[in-house]
């Protein structure tokens, strides 16, 4: 009862998101069966939202350290139409190119949202990835400084988007972490 109406997706809206997408037919269809089964009662799936508690919390998402940066980044006012959750999973596809990929990963990255990622931003993502709250500050700072160096072109102390891109682009692994396998429930 408290899911949406099983609208078919008709063959004009599949073929139209698979040309703007980097998804197969069937990836879109196991998008648009997940999408229906979070979502409210609605008569349209066009017109229903999720909100992002319910997209944090799908297997795909669950986790990533970065869930809420990928929702918020992703999410139009905190809800998500089923045309969101087609373009996130677009990014995170396998067949998404690299500078789709680094385009979204910056704005993923930058916690602050000042259009750079700054030392804090950094610290941010070190903490994340590495799971814990238990980092020495000088651990913190080492780090921080070392991708700083590596990466930072201009000695500004952050990484303007262009540096940002120069780094994944050197990154070997960038690609194929970068992804998400299934939006199944």
């Amino acid at each position: 009862m408290g899911q949406c109406l099983r609208y078919q997706m008709s063959w004009e809206d599949l073929e139209e998101y698979q040309a703007l997408t980097f998804l197969t037919r069937k990836e879109i269809l196991c998008i648009h069966e997940t999408f229906l089964k979070l979502c409210p009662l609605v008569k349209y799936y066009k017109e229903a939202t999720l909100t992002i508690d319910q997209v944090s919390s799908l297997p795909a998402l669950r986790a990533n350290p970065f869930r809420d940066r990928i929702c918020r980044v992703f999410s139009h006012d905190n809800v998500f139409s089923f045309e969101d959750m087609l373009g996130m999973a677009s990014v995170f596809s396998e067949h998404a190119c690299p500078s789709l990929k680094i385009e979204y990963a910056f704005r993923i990255y930058d916690f602050n949202e000042n259009g750079f990622i700054d030392e804090e931003d950094l610290q941010n993502i070190i903490l994340r990835l590495l799971n814990s709250d238990d980092v020495s500050e000088e651990l913190l700072v080492d780090l921080t400084n070392h991708v700083l160096r590596e990466s930072d072109l201009d000695n500004d102390n952050m990484l303007s988007f262009s540096e940002f891109e120069h780094a994944m682009a050197k990154s070997p692994d960038f690609m194929s972490s970068f992804r998400i396998h299934s939006w199944e429930l």
